[in-house]
Order: structure tokens, then sequence, then C-alpha cells
């Protein structure tokens, strides 16, 4: 379950200062949607807040995110691959459409690698093209819940 920009504002200073370029709340939604790190609000870095800056890093979303605004967690992935196949971009390929998954030259937007699933050609995503097209099929069909949606 992503983290609400609420939690994270419960342990800001709430200055409103703008020296990280946002105001609190901004900044706290900032970091929920993994475009800012926790480091950037100077506040934050003052020794009176080192136990606030431990307890928001550990509430921030784990693992990579692109323009497509997936977050993947790896230590939730079992590397089934479902997301895989249920990806409309990769079911261009009719081997990943049979189920087979990519080959490692094939431009898929996701794949299995090493036991888990790494987002490999983010720009092929319908979610970062010109026009995003919102699907959710990978964050729907994903057993686990290793797949989340940010931003």
């Amino acid at each position: 379950m992503p983290v609400s920009p609420f939690q994270i504002y419960a342990l800001l200073p709430k200055t409103n200062c703008k020296k990280c370029g946002y105001t609190c709340m901004g900044f706290a939604a900032a970091l929920a949607s993994m475009e800012a790190e926790p480091e950037a609000c100077p506040e934050l870095l003052k020794p009176e807040f080192a136990e606030n800056l431990k307890k928001i890093k550990e509430l921030l979303p784990k693992g990579e995110k692109a323009e497509t605004g997936l977050i993947i967690t790896e230590e939730r992935c079992i590397g089934c691959g479902v997301c895989v196949v249920v990806c409309e971009e990769n079911r261009t390929n009719v081997e990943i459409a049979a189920g087979k998954g990519p080959r490692l030259g094939d431009a898929a937007v996701l794949r299995v690698e090493n036991g888990v699933i790494k987002l490999v050609t983010p720009e092929r995503c319908k979610r970062a093209l010109k026009t995003p097209v919102f699907c959710r099929a990978c964050v729907e069909h994903c057993p686990t819940g290793a797949i989340e949606l940010v931003g």
C-alpha cells in the first residue's frame, strides 16, 4: 500500500520554508511519489529531527520508479512473470503473448531477471507515452503487490 503524504507530513518540521522547493505538504507529496529525497529538506537534517528523518525513510517506498509511475518492490516479487504476460505492450511480441516471456534482445516493458521483475524499457509502457494511457494491468494482476503506482 503506497504511503500517504499525510503520514509523511506529520513527521515534517512544518516550517514551509520552501528551501527544498516545496511547502511542507508539497514536499510530503513529492516524497510519497518518489519525486524528492528526504535529504532535500535542510530542516530534516537538523539533529532535533533525526528520529523523524529515520521514520520518513522507513515509510517511503523502496524500489525503482520510472516516468511510468510504477514502483517495483523487489523484496515482494516472486518472479512469477504474470505482469510480463498481462502487459499489453509486451503482448505485441508473439512469444510473450504465448506465455514464453521475452528473450534478452526483445524490447519488453517488463522482464524477469535473476528471479525478480525489472522495468527494462519504461518508455514503451503505455503510462509513459506522450499521451499516457493509465493502464493498471501489471498492478492488478501481481499476486504479491510487488508493483504499485504513484503519481
